[in-house]
């Protein structure tokens, strides 16, 4: 206990978030990861700093406050499974307007998209890295023509259409825009379209990934072929049982 009182007593910032954030330009991010931050803030600014408050209170408490504030930012941060992970802190967002798809107009299982939702075509394996980590993050070094930590998203409407059978990211068009700094999250997606190979249908599979998610846990991880079997069997009861 007497660790944290003094951590609490030394400074507003016992664990040295506003450090952490002054090295990331965080001015872009989206506006859940800056209701985090402030509601840190809040809970941070109102710990006991002066050596007489601390005293004056019940130390257990504030210990206890010390402690739901340290758990608070490492769970912020993700400092656990992501140690300064780049490649959600800092990541680049791409929006572009596109014409790809208006050939595909007369194929009967083409995927129209709307205007009021952005999208990105993908791999099963980025599922799989989303649901093991919880953001729709850039696969590591560089990509195809030299960019490196970006994702690039799609403005949905008349000219974008798929008929590729990969997995398809939807969220609104408000959630992400050109150049934002900062992942999206899973909690982010509205929409995670999968093709069934037995329908030729794609179904919205968001609940079913968050669901998975949920399964594995924060530190869990799963494989591809897991991740699949799954998406394409649903959670079964032995899943549900195995978490408890």
């Amino acid at each position: 206990m007497g660790r944290s009182l003094e951590l609490g007593r030394r400074s507003r910032d016992p664990e040295g978030i506003a450090d952490y954030a002054n090295k990331h330009n965080y001015a872009d991010a989206p506006k859940t990861f800056k209701e985090h931050m402030a509601e840190l803030k809040d809970l941070l600014s109102s710990l006991p700093v002066e050596e007489n408050d601390a005293a004056s209170s019940d130390g257990e408490k504030h210990e206890r406050d010390v402690n739901e504030a340290r758990e608070a930012v490492l769970e912020t941060f993700d400092r656990g499974n992501n140690p300064d992970d780049e490649r959600i802190t800092s990541c680049r967002n791409r929006v572009f307007e596109s014409n790809f798809g208006p050939k595909y107009n007369d194929e009967p299982n083409v995927f129209r998209t709307k205007e009021t939702s952005v999208y990105r075509i993908t791999g099963i394996d980025q599922i799989a890295d989303i649901v093991n980590c919880g953001y729709v993050r850039p696969k590591e070094g560089k990509l195809k023509g030299g960019h490196e930590n970006e994702i690039f998203w799609s403005v949905g409407g008349e000219k974008l259409n798929f008929i590729d059978k990969r997995p398809i990211l939807e969220t609104s068009v408000g959630t992400v825009k050109d150049g934002q700094i900062g992942a999206l999250s899973l909690d982010d997606l509205t929409a995670v379209w999968i093709l069934d190979s037995e329908s030729g249908k794609r179904e919205n599979k968001l609940n079913t990934i968050k669901g998975i998610k949920g399964l594995i846990g924060k530190d869990g991880q799963i494989s591809v072929e897991e991740l699949e079997e799954k998406i394409k069997n649903g959670i079964s009861l032995a899943d549900i049982s195995a978490t408890f």
